[in-house]
This record gives C-alpha cells, structure tokens and sequence, in this order.
C-alpha cells in the first residue's frame, strides 16, 4: 500500500528513458477550457438566466391602456336625427396577490443559480473531455515512437546479418526474413504516426485556443501530490448533484407558485367615458376577477409530478456520482500497481534482448530465440506505453472529480 501511495510519477519517463516535456501548465489549460464551445455555450446560457430572472421578479403585471372613440346617431321622432363624437379611455393592471411575489423572487434566484451549476458542470465535463482527448493523444504519440524505434532495432539487426551473410557467417534467408519484419513495423509505425496526427487535430478542434506544443508532455506531478491524491477519502461536491438539488428546489419553487395560482389575480382599473357629445361623462372603477378552473389544478398537478421525477433524478445524479468518483480512484490505484509492473516488465525484457543479442552475435543463439525475445520485448514496451498514459488519465480525472486541477481564474459566480 505504502509503494501504492507513494508512487512518484514514473508516468513522465518516456518508453526510451529520456523524460518528455511536462504538461503544459494548468491556467494555461483553464484558459483553453473556459475558452471552449462547450463552455462558451453554457457561459452564454447565464445571460438568458439573468433575462429570465428579470422577467420572473417583474412579472406578467403591466399597466394595460384602453380607448375607444366612434360616432353615435340618435333619431329622434320629435327632434329629428342627431349625432355626436363618444370615446372613453382606461387603465388598468393586475395585482400580484401576497405570497406571489416572494415566490417569483426565489424562482429568479433558483435561476440563476441553477444556470451557475450547469457552468461549472460543463467546465467539468469540457475538462473530463481534455483530459480524454490529450492522453488519447499522448498515446498515440508514444505508441508511434515505440513502433518507430522496434522498425529501427529491426532493420539494424538486419543490416548486421547482412554483413554476416557476406563473412559467411549466416544465410541470406536470415536477412530476408528480418528485413521483411523491418518492413512490416515500419507500416506499422506509419500508421500509428497518423493516429498520433488524428489525435492532436481532435484535441485541437475541441480546445482551439489551446497553445499545442510540438509533441504532448507527460504529467509532471510530484509524488507528494499523487500521493495526497490517491489518500483522498472524501469525494468534493459534485456539480452536476448541486445542478441536480437546485432542479429539485426549482420544480418544487414552482409546484408552489402553480398552487398559488389556484387563487386568481384580480385586475383593477379606471375608465372615463364622454357620450352623447359631452352631455354625458362618466368615470368608472373596474375589477374582475378570472375564475379558476380545471386547467389551473391541472397546472398544480403537473407541477407536482415534475418536483417527484426532480427528486428521483437528484438521487440518479448523487449515487452516479459516487460511482465515478469510486471508479476513478480504484482505476488510479490500479494504474499505479500497473505502471509498477510493467516498467518491471520491461527491464526483464531488455535484459533478456540485450543477453540474446550477445549470444546471436556468438553464434549461441539462433535467429528463432532472438526474433520472440524481440516479440516479447515489443508487446512490453507497447504495455508500458499504455501503462503509463492509463496512469495519467486516472490521476487527472481523480483530480477533476476532486476540482484539484486547471482550476478557473475566478471562483466567483458569473
């Protein structure tokens, strides 16, 4: 457990000895996130917040102006016909009954809240997907030097045999078969070249302000910081649980705010009227009140429900929540065993390579022996490679899950 812990971070020693260049540095990568389509959609949807919330503590109660004008013709038998100019005008406006407005005031602030949390859960997932997409890429570069060097090894052991076939030492079938495998690593490291190239313009296109450096760097963490990550045993607070709890406060602010509506808003108003030429004025208080139907304990129902399925969905978000949390710390314990075992591999297998080499060149050793150890010795590199690019993935997606890593500048709420 203790060598567990306190692994330092072997996942920055390239499959050739030489350490790569680190990972570029984290507000770097905050900016690049923050600057993503995925963020900036989600940034963007704050401002229909803001709008919403406005519309929300202001509500449907405008001042409502009225008017009406015409001409009226009266014909009268004993003093002939007549006509005169009418109009009359209005205002009037509806009222917010008590309670209404306080509950429109909470919807407002549930709001925006709620359009912060989905934020920071997009950043989160923007980051996940970071992370994904640069070690995708990180891979496929090393998979692609591996392959390259193996061709290499391949081809210069041919070339010596060749030069034993013209001692007489060997025989040209030897060479043959080496420069064949030559040649089929050789493809194969073409095409992992072209994964590698695929990878990086995957990464580009979903972070493209980020600055690509020519080749990705390998994770630069010390072994204080992983090990404090892997003893972490408390998971931080989610953000798609605290988008999910503040749905759950939404639906129900508004199963509350639809149970209100049961009791219609009243509207009052005044109109002034002038008829029969000014002969006749008039100025008159209105009030009328909507009656409340089905539609409105409808209305309350409905809103009932969507609170229910609220509360069911919070609970889905919490225990997923604790399930990935719990998979990405097993996975980072279990990268860090891996990583161990593998580098292990591959130095028995470099041994063996380096001891069979000698003995081919002796003449102890037949070809056979010298291309399976060379086999072995390609699928242990090959594993290291995916070791040590599984082992960072695992410790960065721990760190996003614990917000411990490319935090964003400012932690205020937007």
């Amino acid at each position: 457990m203790r060598r567990l812990m306190t692994i330092t971070a072997a996942c920055v020693i390239a499959a050739a000895g030489a350490p790569a260049a680190a990972l570029p540095p984290e507000p770097l990568i905050a900016e690049a996130v923050d600057a993503s389509p995925m963020v900036m959609a989600a940034k963007a949807d704050l401002d229909r917040a803001r709008a919403t919330a406005r519309r929300l503590r202001v509500g449907d109660y405008e001042v409502v102006v009225s008017g009406s004008g015409g001409r009226r013709t009266v014909d009268d038998p004993g003093a002939g016909e007549s006509e005169y100019t009418e109009w009359n005008a209005g205002l009037s406006r509806t009222m917010r009954l008590p309670g209404k407005r306080s509950a429109d005031k909470k919807l407002a602030s549930l709001e925006i809240e709620k359009a912060n949390a989905a934020y920071a859960r997009a950043r989160r997932d923007a980051l996940l997907e970071f992370v994904t997409l640069w070690t995708d890429w990180r891979a496929a570069v090393d998979a692609s030097k591996t392959a390259r060097r193996l061709a290499d090894d391949a081809l210069e052991l041919a070339d010596a045999e060749g030069k034993a076939v013209d001692l007489g030492a060997s025989r040209r079938i030897y060479v043959d078969q080496l420069r064949a495998e030559a040649g089929l690593l050789s493809l194969e490291a073409d095409r992992k070249t072209i994964e590698a190239e695929n990878a990086k313009a995957n990464l580009a296109a979903a972070f493209p302000d980020l600055v690509m450096p020519a080749k990705p760097g390998a994770l630069d963490w010390d072994e204080a910081r992983i090990a404090a990550l892997l003893m972490e045993t408390e998971m931080a607070k989610s953000a798609t649980v605290r988008e999910a709890r503040l749905a759950l406060d939404q639906m129900e602010a508004k199963a509350k705010r639809v149970r209100l509506d049961r009791l219609p808003d009243p509207t009052f108003g005044v109109q002034v009227a002038n008829e029969f030429g000014g002969n006749e004025t008039s100025i008159m208080a209105t009030v009328s009140i909507p009656l409340s139907g089905r539609a409105r304990s409808a209305a309350a129902a409905e809103a009932g429900s969507q609170a229910v399925a609220a509360a069911a969905r919070l609970r889905a978000a919490e225990l997923d929540a604790a399930r990935r949390y719990d998979q990405a710390k097993r996975a980072a314990r279990l990268a860090s065993k891996n990583l161990n075992n593998a580098e292990n591999s591959v130095i028995t297998a470099r041994d063996a390579m380096d001891r069979l080499k000698k003995g081919y060149a002796m003449g102890a050793v037949n070809l056979s022996d010298l291309t399976t150890t060379r086999r072995t010795l390609m699928m242990t590199e090959q594993a290291l490679v995916d070791y040590r690019v599984a082992a960072e993935r695992a410790y960065l997606t721990l760190a996003v899950l614990n917000n411990g890593f490319a935090a964003p500048a400012s932690h205020g709420q937007f």
